[in-house]
């Protein structure tokens, strides 16, 4: 741990999923993506970058965030405890990526699968207490 780390307030990780629907979705897209990066999802979540792999498979799932959810860069920053400029970054980099093709099937079937998860969610009867 560096001397600026140290000082560094650290943030509350998110140990339990989050109660509205976007937030549970995202949750779960990180779930899917540490899954298919084979990333531990508490490197993944964690405040600092780690390593690329993990930097990478955050940045994968920002991306689901915005095209499957449509997600603005400030919502995805929020959610994913980032700032919104990293989320256009990390948006930007990914579809950049995209052109290796090993990428490109890996996130279409995430897209594919997280689009799914999205619309049973969102599509389930609400149950009011």
């Amino acid at each position: 741990m560096t001397l600026a780390e140290a000082l560094t307030p650290r943030r509350r990780r998110r140990c339990t999923p989050p109660q509205s629907d976007t937030a549970r979705i995202c949750w779960l897209m990180e779930e899917a993506t540490a899954a298919a990066f084979a990333v531990p999802v508490d490197e993944l979540r964690a405040p600092s970058r780690r390593t690329a792999d993990a930097a990478f498979a955050r940045q994968s799932a920002m991306y689901l965030a915005h095209v499957v959810l449509g997600l603005r860069y400030s919502e995805i920053g929020r959610l994913f405890r980032r700032d919104r400029t990293t989320a256009a970054h990390a948006c930007q980099l990914v579809e950049d990526r995209r052109d290796d093709p090993a990428i490109d099937r890996m996130l279409q079937t995430l897209e594919q699968l997280c689009g799914d998860l999205a619309r049973g969610i969102l599509s389930r009867p609400q149950v009011r207490p």
